[in-house]
């Protein structure tokens, strides 16, 4: 491992921060409502698409699509929001495909059916059909698509928190304010964002820093000594026990892994 300094903090920071960490561990859906759809239907964009998993192209479209609230407390897309633009119009009479999930016929009727489809709604499909986070296909490339996943969660959040507040800085990282736009932390997150920085900032998650702990914790397992991390169990998934695992983690430990993981790869 490397000389960089850690330190030891029982609260896995990253498993409260990162939705592809924690997610995992979480569903919102009773029995009866559970249902793969949407995550079907990113499945079929994605298997044409190198090192981006369902999900990822989900909510790469999801921020691309919605345009507001709609009344509720979350963003969240609606029939009108899959509505062809002017432009996509005269592209789709030329022949230009659209490459817009939501936007062609399926992705309307599937809107169109909930009603309104939110963020949360993509995770829950994805866990219901996965049982975690699957943010690699088989045969992808586990870094790259790891970071095109990181990508699109914090697009996603910058989105929604743009639409919030529209003086926000929207720069492809994960910063305080954007956190409390989603989560329920029940610690510092100030404190959590300084713990974890691999770059010498600790105001702000990379997309390159969260890929290395969506990593880290895809390695994750459990052994009779607690929990450890393996690189050969690294697969593309990040489960419901490699989410547990990463929780009971501690900080420092963590970031030491993803801070290897980091200089190696990104």
């Amino acid at each position: 491992m490397s000389d960089f300094s850690i330190n030891d903090y029982n609260d896995s920071g990253a498993y409260q921060i990162m939705r592809g960490i924690n997610k995992a561990d979480k569903t919102f859906w009773t029995e009866e409502q559970k249902d793969t759809s949407i995550m079907d239907l990113a499945d079929k964009k994605a298997q044409n698409t190198e090192n981006k998993s369902g999900i990822t192209v989900a909510l790469e479209d999801f921020a691309k699509t919605t345009t507001g609230f709609h009344g509720s407390n979350s963003s969240n897309i609606t029939p009108d929001d899959t509505d062809l633009t002017f432009f996509e119009k005269i592209g789709q009479f030329f022949g230009k495909e659209n490459n817009n999930m939501f936007k062609d016929k399926e992705g309307q009727e599937l809107v169109t059916k909930n009603g309104k489809i939110y963020q949360n709604d993509i995770f829950n499909s994805a866990l219901t059909k996965y049982d975690g986070i699957q943010y690699a296909k088989d045969g992808d490339d586990v870094y790259e698509s790891a970071l095109n996943f990181a990508k699109a969660d914090i697009g996603a959040i910058e989105k929604a928190y743009q639409m919030a507040d529209i003086e926000c800085d929207k720069n492809g990282k994960l910063q305080l304010h954007e956190l409390h736009s989603y989560m329920d932390y029940d610690g510092d997150a100030k404190e959590a964002l300084e713990q974890m920085n691999l770059t010498g900032s600790k105001k702000d998650i990379t997309a390159q820093e969260y890929a290395s702990y969506l990593i880290a914790a895809d390695g994750m397992i459990q052994t009779e000594d607690g929990p450890k991390f393996d690189p050969n169990a690294v697969d593309g998934l990040i489960s419901k026990e490699n989410s547990e695992a990463t929780k009971e983690f501690k900080n420092g430990d963590l970031q030491e892994i993803a801070k290897q993981i980091y200089d190696e790869n990104y």
